[in-house]
């Protein structure tokens, strides 16, 4: 495989992204990197196909393996760090663009790269110390609504005292507090299970029946031997009683 023709499937996995034909990108540049799998510059475009396609893992593990190979190119980092900013990690994020920026401090994409999470970073933070105040509230409304209908609504009130009508407010309250923290908490893990490796649906099985088929084999080789040997223990003690 000539260089020239390298080049020629890069550009043909550069033409399919230019019209947004990103499936196709990906198999381009893939076949370029069965040939040439020290080029750099073919993992940075494949990452940005797969980030195109959603597949967060595979294009993550594309921007790491074009900053393995030539770790004082900014556009590494660059990819890394726009992955990371695709599902929500901001902090990891921003830490990629500004180590690209070191590399390229005049490039101006790095620098709205960094402006664009530090503004995301600050929104989200002000989302999570809003959300448990408006679920809190929310919670206490509802308790509230749910006792005041129980006062005027049924003909005799299911909750009479004072105390447990404040109890009552105050857990729904508590719940609602609680479910905010849980959203944030499950939030968070959606984000991480972006970034994990997909689910190999067959690999394991089929090294689990490679290996049963092994065993199986070996355990009726041993079988075999047994029998045979078994056959020949037996003739000669028939023999030797036989002379007796």
């Amino acid at each position: 495989m000539t260089a020239e023709e390298v080049e020629s499937l890069k550009n043909q996995g550069n033409d399919c992204v230019r019209r947004k034909n990103f499936a196709e990108a990906v198999i381009h540049y893939t076949h370029a990197i069965q040939k040439d799998g020290k080029n750099h510059v073919l993992y940075s475009n494949r990452s940005l196909a797969f980030l195109k396609l959603q597949q967060f893992y595979y294009a993550l593990e594309d921007a790491k393996e074009t900053i393995k190979l030539q770790p004082y190119w900014a556009k590494g980092y660059f990819r890394k760090g726009e992955v990371h900013f695709a599902v929500g990690n901001h902090e990891t994020a921003l830490l990629s663009y500004e180590q690209a920026f070191k590399i390229e401090p005049s490039d101006k994409d790095l620098a709205e790269a960094i402006s664009k999470t530090r503004k995301e970073m600050t929104k989200a933070r002000k989302e999570d110390a809003r959300r448990p105040w408006v679920w809190g509230g929310a919670g206490l409304l509802l308790g509230l609504l749910v006792v005041v209908c129980d006062q005027f609504i049924p003909q005799k009130p299911a909750v009479q005292s004072l105390i447990l009508q404040i109890l009552l407010v105050a857990v729904f309250s508590g719940l609602a507090l609680l479910g905010s923290y849980a959203y944030k908490f499950i939030h968070s893990n959606d984000r991480s299970a972006l970034l994990e490796p997909p689910l190999d649906l067959f690999g394991d099985n089929t090294q689990k029946e490679s290996e049963s088929k092994s065993s199986e084999s070996t355990g009726s080789q041993r079988s075999d031997k047994g029998h045979r040997r078994g056959g020949v223990g037996t003739g000669r003690q028939r023999f030797r009683m036989g002379k007796s």
